[in-house]
């Protein structure tokens, strides 16, 4: 029997959340390896730019905080690196869920903004992962408690410490998946 993964959304803007339009902290930008027009190549460290099939793009997650670039630590002599990015979304929902599932059950990549620079978390042949616990829900003892789940993504082994990806002239709003539907008329 097949299983349909739920599909990423553009999740936490002013249409479906109501909790976080204070925006408190950076958006990070998920990515389907299935919806790219071909894999991104790479020189050295720094990724091409992603072009998506006709329809399809980047689904944005505003996050609740400031802390979401992608960092590599070393996993040895030779063995090369392993990357990880940790966001938090401010709500606990039926949406926030659908995200969750979508995130964890499809074959992925995150781009975040770190200041003038873009870093990527992708490998052609690789996954991101979110192991045993990687993405955790704390609803709080009572409804005024914080309301948050946390996402723990890794990659490895990949050969740098960092992996950057050229960002569009536009920005990557300009990428997102609900323009490219609503333009080619889906």
């Amino acid at each position: 029997m097949a299983v349909t993964c739920p599909q990423p959304v553009d999740f936490l803007n002013t249409e479906q959340c109501l909790e976080n339009l204070a925006g408190l902290g950076n958006d990070i930008y998920v990515g389907l390896k299935s919806e790219l027009k071909a894999p991104l190549t790479a020189t050295d460290n720094q990724y091409s730019k992603p072009e998506f099939q006709t329809g399809k793009g980047l689904y944005k997650v505003q996050c609740a905080d400031d802390k979401q670039q992608i960092q590599g630590s070393s996993l040895g002599y030779r063995k090369g690196f392993e990357l990880t990015c940790n966001f938090s979304i401010d709500t606990v929902s039926p949406t926030g869920g659908k995200l969750a599932r979508a995130i964890n059950n499809n074959d992925i990549f995150i781009v975040a903004k770190d200041n003038d620079t873009s870093q990527i978390m992708y490998d052609p042949f690789r996954k991101v992962k979110f192991d045993s616990g990687g993405i955790t829900t704390d609803t709080g003892a009572a409804p005024s408690d914080d309301r948050m789940t946390t996402f723990a993504a890794k990659l490895s082994p990949v050969a740098y410490p960092n992996l950057y990806v050229e960002e569009p002239e536009t920005g990557w709003d300009s990428l997102l998946a609900s323009k490219a539907a609503s333009s080619s008329g889906l």
